[in-house]
């Protein structure tokens, strides 16, 4: 499947049950994706891209990691709102708490997966990630 802004975007408001938008607009959604792309990409060591998201025309992100871009941008997602409910005068439709929890857990599991998708990579890999050393013995050593 060919993943873009508009498909990982839908997939994030199902996951949050906000596809009106009501609650996590679609600022706060693109810029949690963001968030969660750029962290995965240090595991990957380039930067990644999605088709649709800062003018990318390609999608970089293996598809198997689309699952982590998503954990990931539900985190931010519930840490931006988490935010947000300090700064909001309506009544509390949420309890903070429980929000703070929630976004944690999401965190603790991307992180997981972030430490997944770095070890499948190196796995993968067909060099190594360091320089092969010249063993030099010198002067004096027998």
């Amino acid at each position: 499947m060919a993943h873009t802004l508009t498909t990982v975007r839908d997939q994030l408001e199902n996951r949050l049950e906000d596809s009106t938008n009501l609650i996590f607009s679609t600022a706060v959604l693109d810029e949690a994706i963001r968030a969660a792309l750029a962290e995965i990409s240090k595991s990957y060591g380039s930067a990644l891209t999605l088709n649709g998201l800062d003018a990318a025309t390609e999608t970089t992100i293996e598809d198997v990691d689309i699952h982590a871009l998503l954990v990931g941008a539900t985190a931010f997602a519930c840490r931006s709102r988490l935010m947000a409910k300090f700064e909001e005068a309506s009544p509390v439709r949420e309890h903070p708490e429980d929000l703070a929890v929630w976004a944690t857990q999401f965190m603790h599991e991307f992180l997981a997966l972030v430490s997944l998708i770095k070890l499948r990579i190196f796995q993968e890999s067909t060099s190594n990630p360091y320089d092969d050393w010249e063993w030099d013995e010198g002067s004096g050593f027998s």
